[in-house]
């Protein structure tokens, strides 16, 4: 953890002290996602004395993270001594109260988030190309969740894969899911040598370019559209 979150945990374990012993970890999976502070009890605590706790470790976030305007700034995630979810507490979204979630409710809205974002990808990409999980199209929308908040695209067909497919998705993205993201994944078919898996990871608000552009760029040449 960089020093000024190592100090923000520290802060929120001696928070905690009076009440329960608590150990504080930071987990971010990715540039630019919602960081989740893991609160972990040594003990049982009321879910009054939890909550209590998460505003005032909500008010000391604040002091190292601003609130934002997309989405939360941070969320704190209780864990239960022998390691279940206690809940989760979202801080830091501007127009929004700070909210807990029990775990079944975070599940479920995460799920169906994770439904209506496919469905929409689905809708724009079938009136595109051909979806074929076994190749046999241009592409394919993975159709289980991750447990994450993305989905994951398989180009087959380079020529799919075009500066409007790219803008469409970015701007589903930016209709409603600014923290999500689209990973897209080659397997070409044929293939094509030396060129892998790795593609991009689109944003609402960027584009991350997982692949070796030169190279791919020098073995696919003009099809490339990108």
């Amino acid at each position: 953890m960089a020093p000024g979150i190592k100090t923000l945990a520290k802060q929120m374990a001696e928070l905690a002290s009076g009440i329960v012993q608590v150990k504080v970890d930071l987990v971010i999976r990715a540039p630019g996602e919602t960081p989740v502070f893991l609160a972990q009890l040594s003990s049982e605590v009321p879910k009054a004395a939890i909550l209590s706790l998460c505003r005032g470790w909500a008010e000391i976030i604040r002091n190292v993270l601003p609130d934002r305007h997309d989405d939360f700034s941070s969320a704190i995630s209780v864990i239960l001594p022998l390691g279940s979810t206690m809940g989760v507490y979202c801080v830091g979204r501007i127009g929004h109260e700070d909210v807990w979630y029990e775990d079944e409710e975070q599940d479920a809205a995460y799920e169906q988030a994770w439904d209506r974002l496919h469905r929409e990808l689905e809708d724009f990409l079938r009136v595109r190309g051909k979806s074929d999980w076994e190749g046999m199209g241009d592409y394919f929308l993975f159709d289980e969740c991750s447990g994450y908040r993305d989905q994951s695209l398989t180009i087959y067909q380079i020529e799919f894969l075009t500066p409007e497919l790219v803008s469409g998705i970015q701007g589903i993205l930016m209709s409603g899911y600014p923290d999500w993201s689209v990973y897209v994944v080659l397997d070409l078919i044929p293939p094509v040598d030396g060129v892998g898996s790795k593609g991009l990871e689109i944003f609402a608000n960027r584009i991350v370019e997982r692949w070796d552009r030169s190279l791919v760029a020098g073995r696919l040449g003009n099809r490339l559209k990108l």
